[in-house]
């Protein structure tokens, strides 16, 4: 099952309870924080991640994406390229602007020959990492992991050392 999307509509899936939050166990649960404009795609994920035990927020596009991060930065910034209002890619290098320690994924089907650079953009931009739409979801759950296992790393060894 690949993850595709119509245009945007109103509405999420927000209340959702996260299963880690509910359990108390664990660490706290990675904020995943969503930028897509298509309505049908961000609520796949959102209902993916969530279930992953993920804490998510969505945005349905750039400029709301950035306001959303500024209120509540979250751990993974999940980004579409192509979106109205703001776009990944300036949404991108301005998230880098204001917390370059921020880790973004860039999002794009990019099979249309006027959008084949749309990720290497994204790349350039500041993402960390790139998708290609349409994303299988355990490439996106095991890209996720990877990133969360990298940056626990990191913080163990800061805290060692």
């Amino acid at each position: 099952m690949a993850i595709v999307g119509k245009p945007a509509r109103p509405g999420t899936l927000e209340a959702l309870p996260c299963p880690s939050r509910v359990t108390g166990l664990g660490p706290p649960p990675v904020h995943i924080l969503i930028i897509e404009d298509h309505d049908d795609t961000r609520d796949v994920l959102d209902i993916l991640l969530r279930t992953e035990g993920y804490e998510v927020t969505l945005a349905s596009d750039g400029q709301d994406g950035l306001d959303r991060y500024r209120q509540r930065p979250a751990d993974i910034v999940l980004v579409d390229v192509f979106m109205p209002r703001k776009n990944g890619i300036d949404t991108i290098r301005e998230l880098m602007s204001d917390a370059p320690d921020a880790v973004c994924i860039a999002m794009s089907a990019d099979g249309d020959p006027l959008r084949r650079n749309a990720l290497e953009f994204a790349r350039e931009a500041g993402a960390r990492l790139t998708l290609r739409k349409p994303i299988e979801p355990w490439v996106l759950l095991r890209t996720l992991e990877g990133v969360v296992a990298g940056r626990r790393a990191v913080t163990r060894l800061t805290a060692a050392g």
